[in-house]
């Protein structure tokens, strides 16, 4: 299965939308995970026009005004949607894909800045594959945090005190997940301050061994 994941900002403007199109044709996209898509409401013709046809399924949770906003689309075809599962930062569902049927699972994330929240998110997620029967898992979006110093620079020194508790508690989450994290290929980082102040590997892909 081909995912892709991007955090839009935004998904109000017609050249993002068109951008986003492209994307899912250019690279045969299977299941599109989108996240801070700013939008309170989601209609069948969007999702439509982002995937290129009406062979796809979605869900998806709401901005909280301007802040936030979770998209996931994937393809109909070949995948029947066995159960969607919700929480705050996350929507998830769970598939029976292709002729083997086999069965994944794909979380759709993004975080919140505050600690507190991300992990409200990161016992949410534990519980939520723990409670749930084996398969395949694809943990994929904007998960705000990072586990290594060498994954953010740029941070004031002010704040190191604080990243250095948020970096073990992400690494502990991963633990308790038992997930593989995937390395990046040709860059290092996901995300940059406008100045360019400020770089973070804060987008990530978790899966597990199936």
């Amino acid at each position: 299965m081909i995912i892709v994941s991007f955090n839009v900002r935004g998904l109000g403007g017609r050249v993002k939308m068109r951008k986003v199109r492209e994307l899912v044709s250019q690279q045969h996209v299977e299941f599109l995970a989108l996240q801070e898509t700013k939008l309170e409401t989601i209609s069948s013709s969007l999702c439509y026009y982002l995937w290129g046809s009406q062979d796809c399924e979605w869900t998806f949770l709401p901005s909280e005004g301007n802040s936030g906003g979770i998209l996931s689309i994937w393809k109909k075809d070949n995948n029947l949607l066995l159960f969607i599962f919700t929480g705050q930062g996350f929507v998830g569902v769970c598939l029976e894909s292709g002729i083997q049927k086999k069965v994944i699972f794909v979380v759709n994330v993004y975080a919140k800045c505050d600690l507190d929240s991300k992990r409200r998110l990161w016992e949410n997620l534990v519980m939520s594959k723990r409670g749930f029967e084996d398969g395949a898992w694809c943990f994929a979006g904007d998960f705000n945090a990072v586990y290594r110093r060498e994954e953010r620079r740029g941070v004031s020194q002010i704040n190191h005190s604080r990243l250095t508790l948020e970096m073990r508690d992400f690494e502990d989450f991963l633990l308790d997940l038992e997930i593989r994290d995937t390395p990046l290929l040709g860059r290092n980082f996901t995300w940059f301050y406008p100045n360019g102040s400020s770089i973070s590997r804060i987008d990530r892909f978790l899966i597990s061994n199936q």
